[in-house]
């Protein structure tokens, strides 16, 4: 570290002082983004662990490759109905079935699936206004709910289902007038009804892996940005540091001169960056707090002596202060954690009563409770 205590910062320190401030702001901008992703990526990762642990016995996955496989095979046998209702294109009315079945299990899952209401559950206990609520009132109110849907539910059910058996009827009536076919409807033109209602049974988990599929997409883009966010912010601190250090090379007065939060946070962040609490005391903005340095001052020959010290921490913070006649100095620091001076400058008057200037680097933690003795030359 290097300190100009005396002379006024030169041009060119102050050019690179105002680089290092303008990238310490970069790096602060990036880890607030960083904090405002993380705060959207807890909550949502903290649901998606508990959406795949309430429904891990539900069998999500095979119910919804059995959907699939029933759609293909429902659309195989329902094909003639649906080109007799729409020749141009039947493809139209197969996709509306698959949606028609997937929106009708939605609302009949939950009077089926102890694991759906259990989810239901989970969510309704993070709503606000429930936090004061007992548990069996949100339970009760939850199973009054399944109970509307799944009767809103299994009437749509039973009328759709009615309504495609009627088409296959109309239509075996339609090919036996026409001298198409000569059997009379039978077992296989009950397969499209019975399609239908396997479709309906195997869809009941496919809006929740829908979501499930959003919100994993969500989480995953969320993390993607925030380490992003991360990375941007250690770079550019790593980097405004070394301008820093540079400045005060070239004749940079850092405890004359203005030194701006950025900076402070700057120094803060580069001594935590490797650190495995990274998100807490990287990313995050700490607050600052007081911080006490104490120190024992001592001449040559150990005799306590009164004298003045300007000290900088190792982000950047000065401070000045006398000590009293015994040479017990108690100055504060409103700082950021862990802090400890680096350097200082003691001045003091010897016993020639001669004026002497002291310079002293270390490091020395503040909040100390056993006060630093210091033996001047």
């Amino acid at each position: 570290m290097i300190i100009n205590w005396d002379k006024p910062s030169t041009d060119e320190s102050e050019d690179l002082f105002k680089i290092s401030d303008e990238l310490a702001s970069r790096a602060n901008s990036a880890s607030k983004r960083a904090r405002d992703t993380f705060e959207i990526l807890k909550p949502n990762e903290e649901k998606l662990k508990q959406w795949d642990k309430i429904m891990s016995n539900a069998y999500v996955v095979p119910f919804t490759i059995a959907f699939v496989v029933i759609c293909i095979l429902e659309y195989y046998f329902s094909r003639e109905i649906y080109r007799d209702i729409l020749p141009q294109a039947p493809w139209v009315i197969g996709v509306g079935i698959i949606f028609i079945s997937i929106v009708i299990a939605e609302l009949m899952v939950g009077m089926l699936s102890s694991h759906t209401r259990n989810k239901r559950f989970f969510e309704e206990k993070k709503v606000p206004s429930n936090s004061a609520k007992p548990e069996s009132d949100i339970r009760k109110g939850i199973v009054r709910d399944v109970r509307i849907q799944f009767f809103v539910g299994s009437t749509l059910f039973s009328a759709i289902g009615v309504a495609i058996y009627y088409f296959s009827k109309e239509r075996v009536a339609r090919e036996i007038s026409a001298g198409i076919r000569e059997s009379v409807f039978g077992i296989q033109d009950v397969l499209p009804v019975l399609f239908y209602v396997l479709e309906v049974l195997a869809g009941l988990f496919v809006f929740y892996l829908f979501k499930r599929s959003v919100l994993a997409i969500k989480n995953y883009r969320s993390r993607k940005k925030y380490s992003k966010e991360v990375n941007n912010a250690r770079s550019n601190t790593s980097e405004s540091c070394k301008y820093f250090d540079d400045a005060e090379k070239k004749g940079y007065n850092t405890f004359l001169d203005d030194v701006s939060n950025n900076v402070h946070l700057g120094f803060y962040r580069n001594k935590h960056q490797n650190t495995n609490e990274q998100h807490l005391k990287y990313v995050n903005e700490p607050e600052k707090e007081l911080q006490a340095f104490k120190a024992l001052f001592k001449n040559a020959n150990g005799t306590p002596i009164q004298v003045t010290i300007d000290a900088l921490t190792e982000y950047k913070f000065r401070e000045s202060k006398t000590s009293n006649t015994e040479g017990i100095i108690d100055m504060n620091f409103n700082s950021y954690p862990e802090d400890q001076i680096k350097q200082f400058r003691v001045t003091y008057f010897d016993t020639n009563k001669e004026k002497v200037v002291e310079e002293i680097s270390g490091n020395y933690s503040l909040n100390n409770n056993t006060p630093y003795e210091i033996i001047l030359k």
